[in-house]
């Protein structure tokens, strides 16, 4: 057995206990705020899968890394897509939330069908409903790709792409994916921060977003040192433990104000 088998067969248990999560709903919604950095103020919230057997501040990276690699991300989009349109139609109108949509989802007719059937029995979700695309790198046809994300910019909806400038093919994303936002790597932006010449590269990149009509948010803003640097790159948005860590709780966020 290579290690390759053996790192499957440790995985394959974990696949039908997934399964199971994902066809009850058997997880929470942690929202972290996204704040615009002029004002300080609530944009949006991004809503982030919490596993019931974990504890609350537990990552969930494994269980998603799980997912995809047994296929099963999609049906777990889909049910995440589903909770939060449940959660807002019982919420404050004032609350808009970002769904993460896997790159392997964005290429899976089964979710687009289910999510598209969705929207269609919810059409009031287009003013609160966003949708950010992860994993952008598992996306291997860009051109349908750029036409899931449009037929959700033609109903309404903003679209962000996540983990940007974090290699070098997402300036080919920003070309042939028309899109309403972009995330900026945490880690990249980090490693901007200790370059010598990582200010006017980041400083480009934002003015280039700003001329595509893109808008930009800085994720991994865990201190005022890292929201001065952003800020004076020209950096629309923030996101990161400076403003909160996520809580299943959004009322933990009371106290800031939306823009």
């Amino acid at each position: 057995m290579t290690g390759e088998d053996a790192k499957q067969t440790a995985k394959e248990p974990a696949a039908p206990a997934f399964n199971h999560v994902v066809n009850e709903a058997d997880f929470d919604i942690a929202f972290q705020p996204i704040v615009e950095v002029r004002t300080g103020k609530i944009h949006h919230f991004e809503a982030l899968v919490r596993f019931h057997h974990h504890a609350p501040d537990h990552s969930p990276f494994e269980h998603i890394t799980i997912a995809e690699e047994s296929g099963l991300i999609s049906e777990f989009d889909l049910a995440m897509a589903g909770k939060a349109i449940a959660w807002l139609a019982q919420a404050p109108e004032k609350y808009q939330v970002a769904i993460n949509v896997s790159g392997h989802s964005v290429g899976n007719p089964l979710y687009v069908e289910g999510l598209d059937s969705l929207l269609a029995d919810n059409p009031w979700t287009v003013s609160r409903l966003m949708f950010e695309i992860t994993e952008s790198a598992r996306m291997d046809d860009l051109p349908s790709a750029n036409q899931f994300i449009q037929n959700l910019r033609q109903q309404g909806y903003e679209v962000c792409l996540d983990d940007f400038g974090a290699g070098a093919a997402n300036f080919q994303y920003l070309s042939t994916l028309e899109v309403d936002v972009v995330k900026l790597d945490g880690t990249a932006l980090r490693n901007a921060r200790n370059a010598t010449k990582g200010r006017a590269f980041l400083k480009a990149l934002t003015d280039l977003c700003h001329d595509l009509k893109v808008g930009t948010i800085a994720e991994m803003v865990d201190d005022a040192e890292s929201l001065e640097f952003i800020r004076e790159c020209g950096v629309q948005y923030a996101q990161g433990y400076l403003f909160g860590k996520p809580s299943t709780d959004i009322k933990a966020f009371e106290k800031m104000e939306f823009s």
